[in-house]
């Protein structure tokens, strides 16, 4: 007959009639149970439950086992071993975010403020170093809702950090933040460097376009600002930024940003606007309907109602893009509502001034039957150039001619079938920017991608000879003023290195020549770079030092060699 099997032995459990007494006892058996912060209420709690003083120690004592001194001893182990302390620090600090982030529980952290009552002392000791505030923005954006984590983002925001918080899902719950983070970004636009102008502009786009909420209010914000003339151009400047933005990001904001500029107490222009632009495709009906607006009421509606970015980009398509038609029974409303929203403007009398209108429309009918031509030969081209030059001089029309051009050499056969007349288009932009300041950026994206472009039909010569042509206009609009951000862009193809060094050689080549003494400290800290690359620099210098190179590097702001100098490698 076969043995029964040994029964399991039983554990007499003296608090199994006491649930909550259980649940004390649990927590104070905890590995390490007497380092929690909230130990001694636990403590207390058990021995108003009936635990005995002796007994609870005891219980502490052996659920004692010391983590962070054997961490301590493995830190100074560490040490012995040959690692620095800064490596440690970061070995330590970089397993604790990990062991954080994966066993963080947003409801356990909500208990901290209602078992301590008040501020914790760790958590404001906490968020002085960077390491654990960084911590607590990862968090807060994957626990939005976690009440301990908004107040945590709160704290570091009254502490002075708000500029370290860039992220809207951080900050977008807590409108104070929101709000200090919204005047941070303000001042760094107005204040800071040139530049890091572009790079401050993008990240305030980046915060207030997070939503549609963080996009009305930061509007609001914007318009309720006023003082100067011309902190109203910037304050309309940064919204229509923000408005472009948005769209970009797929919000539907059309609505919205036409009611901040108040056009909503003219219903049937709103209703043709809203139509146009949330659909993004101009129409007759609606255009027909501003044009009556703005001809025929008697004051006609504010202008900048017109001077939306969105709508006048759609009319410049619509007059210069290669293969676009407007019907001629309606190119007159057209040309009008585009003359009329780049020309006209209140003055400070709050008068209508319309003295360019005319002028500003003869141009733009000029220009754009010379680029509505299907095809513009070599010949016909030299022969309009002049008169090109001439309406050039209109903002407008400039910038309708820039997207001419631009959707003409941005063609990939161009180059093969129409290489003789690129040179007549490319000298259309260094008349723009000559001209345009405000063109500019969009003149070096343009030089930009057909400088890295690929153009596999043309011979391996013929393509760098393009681009040395090219690199030659980029030296032309840094000469028009655009000297910053044309030297970083070749600074950032030297890092990259996605550009043939003999482009580059030849950009500091043409740079030197044009350029004297004395150079900004700005400007050396960009260039420098590129003369002090020997693969690239090199061949244009000689033995005597008495080549430009040469005499750019000691005409340089000492701060800046010595800046470059005490630089690693």
């Amino acid at each position: 007959m076969a043995e029964a099997p040994d029964a399991e032995p039983y554990e007499y459990d003296p608090y199994a009639d006491n649930p909550e007494l259980r649940e004390c006892v649990n927590a104070l058996s905890a590995r390490d149970a007497i380092l929690e912060p909230g130990i001694a209420k636990t403590f207390e709690q058990f021995l108003d439950l009936g635990g005995k003083e002796k007994e609870g120690a005891h219980i502490l004592a052996e659920s004692y086992v010391g983590l962070p001194h054997v961490l301590n001893v493995m830190i100074e182990w560490l040490h012995v071993a040959g690692y620095r302390k800064r490596e440690i620090q970061a070995m330590v600090e970089d397993h604790l975010k990990h062991l954080i982030t994966q066993h963080f529980d947003p409801k356990k952290a909500d208990l901290i403020f209602t078992e301590e009552g008040s501020v914790p002392s760790w958590l404001e000791e906490m968020i002085q170093f960077p390491t654990w505030r960084e911590l607590f923005y990862q968090l807060a954006e994957q626990y939005p809702d976690c009440l301990m984590l908004k107040f945590t983002i709160k704290l570091v925001s009254d502490a002075g950090f708000q500029s370290e918080i860039t992220s809207a899902s951080t900050a977008q719950h807590q409108p104070e933040v929101f709000s200090s983070l919204v005047k941070s970004a303000l001042l760094q636009i107005t204040t800071g460097r040139v530049t890091d102008a572009h790079e401050h502009l993008q990240d305030f786009k980046t915060l207030v376009c997070h939503s549609q909420h963080t996009y009305f209010y930061s509007h609001s914000v914007l318009q309720s600002l006023s003082g100067t003339s011309q902190l109203t151009h910037f304050r309309r400047w940064l919204g229509q930024e923000i408005h472009r933005e948005a769209l970009l990001r797929k919000h539907e904001v059309t609505n919205m940003g036409l009611h901040l500029t108040s056009v909503g107490s003219h219903s049937r222009l709103f209703e043709s606007l809203s139509s146009m632009l949330s659909r993004s495709a101009l129409n007759p009906a609606d255009i027909s309907i501003l044009y009556k607006h703005y001809t025929e009421d008697d004051p006609p509606p504010p202008v900048q109602f017109l001077q939306t970015p969105h709508l006048l980009e759609l009319l410049v398509q619509a007059f210069f893009k290669p293969g676009s038609a407007i019907n001629k029974d309606h190119k007159e409303k057209y040309l009008h509502i585009l003359a009329y929203a780049s020309s006209v403007y209140d003055n400070e009398d709050g008068e209508r001034c319309v003295d360019e209108l005319e002028d500003t429309k003869k141009a733009l009918e000029t220009a754009h039957m010379i680029c509505s031509k299907a095809t513009v030969s070599h010949t016909e081209l030299q022969v309009e150039v002049p008169t090109l030059f001439q309406c050039i001089k209109y903002p407008i029309v400039s910038l309708g001619v820039l997207r001419w051009v631009e959707h003409t050499l941005s063609d990939l056969t161009f180059f093969e079938e129409a290489a003789e007349s690129s040179p007549l288009f490319l000298v259309l932009l260094d008349e723009i920017a000559a001209y345009h300041k405000l063109q500019h950026p969009f003149i070096l994206d343009l030089l930009k991608r057909l400088i890295e472009g690929s153009y596999p039909m043309l011979e391996v010569h013929v393509q760098m000879e393009l681009k040395r042509h090219l690199v030659g206009h980029l030296v032309q609009l840094l000469s028009c003023g655009h000297v910053l951000e044309v030297v970083n862009y070749m600074h950032r193809c030297m890092k990259t290195e996605n550009l043939d060094h003999s482009l580059i050689r030849h950009f500091i080549s043409e740079v030197l020549s044009i350029i004297q003494p004395p150079y900004s400290a700005e400007f050396g800290s960009v260039f420098l770079p590129l003369v002090q690359n020997q693969d690239i620099a090199g061949p244009l210098m000689n033995a005597e030092a008495t080549d430009l190179v040469s005499q750019f590097i000691a005409e340089c702001p000492r701060k800046v060699r010595r800046k470059k100098k005490s630089k690693p490698g």
